[in-house]
């Protein structure tokens, strides 16, 4: 029987769907709720009803599914950060892979078959190279204080205004905890405001710190409003001991609704960006230098699988053009130089674009060329070059919405024999999915990686071959 709102009902829960909420059918009726695990018994409240489904919130958990586990973090019941914790790190996989599938046959039309086993990270805990926490005050000002004291951390679900103080963290490395908690004790000692995006009032934003695995370089990145920062020289001395901090930046933001934003970039102490190292196959090192703003997948470890695996489906000879679209640093398009005869690479960010440039010449790689842009724009431009100039295989690591449909028809007007998919969300990978299998590409496989440990996300690598 259809539920109304505001009822309360008793259900099991069936799977966990992607997206991280779970599913349960009820006299069949499905009913989606955040924040359980397969096999849980919930009293669950009706918060919205849709002609076939129904949104839901947990009341209670009456009955614990036997797949659960005790989180491992203080913060899990405020911070949506890791919301997986409950499940064993071999569960994780197992529905990460079934998601996978389920929306490759659901959304895609294809068959689940066509899904590999996933790709396991062997370290689920302190595997993120860069985090970016956030300033807020508490919400009770002491008799001291006009405003509440300054926190730093996380904003918990829902929330876009207070945040958490942060005293643990399993994802990055025990370091950054250590970090947040100095610039917190910094920002209180020198009563520094935080801002206010109200009243646009006060000084500190953000602070993101990221972490080379393979080369130990460390870079902070302290984000403020355009006002004056007095502390700076204090700040710049709060880790000046510290050898491990290898870049220093202070960037101030303009940022109010209705007017441009820009961003100033003060690099306080160090080099300019910080260094990372992949291997290739071949053993050789490849070193790519990150700027603050640039773009760099957030596991170092697994990336490197990841693209790997992108190289490998890839199956160069040395002769082939390569597209490498929403090409970022150029990280993948850089692992492909060299077994390719040309890479083209485009993206968006202008940043990233210098990094790419940047990286390519570090590395002495003569046979790579990013171009800044849309894709849409720029495939345009370059299918007007001429055959010297189109693809043998095109590469595509597009951001959450999927490609689209004019960018699939755009991929498929260059007649590849090959394209290789990365995608980190596999509901619009399976939407594009389906459109190259209605224009004539047929997929061969879908790879699932599990980047992000604790999380819903999965990113998937595919190989398609024209039909």
């Amino acid at each position: 029987m259809k539920p109304k709102k505001h009822e309360e009902r008793l259900v099991t829960i069936d799977r966990l769907v992607y997206g991280g909420e779970g599913i349960a059918s009820d006299e069949g009726f499905k009913i989606f709720v955040p924040d359980v695990a397969p096999g849980d018994e919930a009293l669950v409240q009706i918060r919205r009803v849709k002609s076939s489904y129904a949104e839901g919130v947990v009341k209670e958990i009456v009955k614990p599914s036997p797949l659960r586990i005790a989180a491992r973090c203080k913060h899990f019941e405020v911070c949506g950060g890791c919301k997986w914790q409950f499940l064993a790190y071999e569960e994780q996989l197992k529905v990460k892979e079934q998601q996978v599938r389920e929306s490759l046959e659901r959304l895609g039309g294809l068959s689940g078959d066509l899904v590999l086993p996933i790709v396991s990270n062997d370290s689920p805990w302190f595997y993120r190279n860069k985090m970016e926490f956030s300033f807020g005050t508490s919400a009770k000002p002491k008799l001291s204080q006009e405003v509440g004291e300054t926190q730093l951390g996380f904003y918990p679900p829902g929330y876009h205004f207070e945040v958490f103080d942060l005293e643990e963290c399993f994802l990055q490395s025990e370091w950054v905890v250590e970090v947040v908690q100095k610039v917190r004790a910094f920002a209180i000692e020198h009563q520094i405001p935080v801002y206010n995006s109200h009243n646009h009032e006060g000084l500190l934003k953000t602070l993101t710190v990221r972490e080379g695995e393979n080369t130990g370089e460390r870079m902070i990145v302290l984000t403020t409003s355009t006002g004056l920062f007095e502390q700076k020289e204090a700040f710049i001395e709060l880790f000046a001991k510290d050898a491990s901090v290898t870049s220093l930046y202070w960037n101030s933001v303009y940022q109010v609704p209705g007017q441009p934003t820009w961003t100033e970039q003060n690099l306080l102490a160090g080099k300019e960006a910080l260094t990372e190292v992949l291997e290739l196959e071949n053993g050789t090192r490849l070193e790519f230098d990150i700027l603050p703003q640039a773009f760099f997948q957030t596991n170092t470890l697994q990336a490197q699988k990841l693209y790997s695996k992108a190289l490998e489906l890839a199956d160069l000879t040395g002769a082939e053009i390569v597209y490498d679209l929403y090409c970022g640093t150029g990280t993948i398009g850089l692992f492909c130089a060299h077994k390719a005869k040309l890479v083209l690479g485009i993206e968006v960010n202008e940043s990233a674009v210098e990094s790419a440039q940047n990286n390519a010449l570090k590395n002495g790689i003569k046979n790579v060329r990013f171009y800044l842009g849309s894709v849409e724009q720029r495939l345009n431009e370059l299918a007007s070059m001429g055959e010297g100039s189109r693809p043998d295989v095109v590469i595509v690591d597009p951001p959450r919405a999927g490609l689209g449909e004019k960018v699939v028809a755009d991929c498929v007007a260059f007649g590849a024999a090959k394209i290789v998919y990365v995608s980190c969300n596999p509901t619009t990978m399976a939407r594009d999915l389906k459109q190259f299998t209605e224009l004539g590409y047929t997929t061969q496989s879908v790879q699932p990686v599990d980047m992000f440990p604790q999380t819903h996300h999965v990113e998937c690598v595919c190989l398609l071959t024209k039909s």
